[in-house]
């Protein structure tokens, strides 16, 4: 029986994980998306309190040899879903968010995107930075740390999400493979997320450098080899009113302080 709720969330999770915070400040059944936990840890039993309607499978390595296994695993379960949410297991958010986050995405009809952060996080990009006056931007980026994808672009997206052992570089791939849309990507600033680490320190590049693989050069490697871009664009935006804004000064006119 196909479920009733439009996204599927598939985090890969360690033991420092903070998505028992995304439960937070509101009832678990008012949730709008279903959790399932991609385990890289050494434990046997992980997580033992999480609600029962929350799955969990074990795949070590990094997010991307461990996304591959894990989607492989859940085989046609995806199908059941509009969007499927592949986040970082280091991103503070509560539920109110990520239910009024999947929203938006759905209102959109978005193919990809992922929630803005939020002030006092960690941002490699100063473009997924949050402008709080907006509710979202179109833009030709989101971060491989959060993104969201449709059915449509996670099947065009997904063959290459094992491209880096590291995930550097994937990323730049996403739009090219949508042919940049102007509005079916964005950055979706009414609902920051905090990101609680800096960047290339947590537990996914030390996988990597195990592994013997470098991330800077795998992702040179893969732009070069798919003669990708660096586009960091901007095609317009949705204020907080619901009005179209295509000025980027006046989309840019307030951002909020990240490290």
């Amino acid at each position: 029986m196909a479920t009733a709720r439009r996204v599927l969330v598939i985090l890969r999770a360690g033991d420092q994980s903070l998505h028992p915070e995304w439960f937070t400040n509101a009832p678990s059944e008012r949730r709008n998306w279903d959790l399932h936990l991609s385990y890289f840890g050494d434990l046997r039993r992980p997580f033992r309190n999480r609600y029962p309607d929350i799955t969990l499978s074990f795949e070590k390595g990094t997010k991307s040899v461990g996304t591959v296994a894990c989607l492989e695993k859940l085989g046609s379960r995806l199908d059941e879903y509009d969007w499927v949410w592949l986040p970082d297991d280091d991103l503070w958010a509560d539920l109110p968010t990520l239910n009024r986050f999947f929203e938006i995405v759905a209102e959109y009809d978005l193919d990809l995107a992922q929630p803005a952060l939020g002030a006092g996080s960690y941002a490699a990009y100063h473009i997924t930075a949050q402008r709080p006056h907006m509710c979202l931007r179109f833009t030709t980026f989101v971060e491989v740390m959060a993104p969201c994808f449709s059915r449509k672009a996670l099947r065009l997206c997904a063959p290459y999400l094992g491209a880096t052992r590291s995930s550097w570089g994937i990323n730049w791939m996403f739009p090219k493979l949508l042919g940049y849309p102007q509005r079916g990507i964005a950055i979706v600033d009414e609902t920051p997320v905090v990101h609680t680490r800096p960047h290339g320190h947590g537990p996914n590049i030390a996988l990597t450098h195990q592994a013997g693989f470098a991330p800077q050069q795998e992702m040179t490697d893969f732009m070069k080899l798919h003669q990708l871009e660096k586009r960091l664009e901007t095609w317009g935006g949705i204020d907080l009113a619901g009005q179209f804004v295509s000025d980027p000064a006046e989309i840019d006119s307030e951002v909020v302080m990240v490290r």
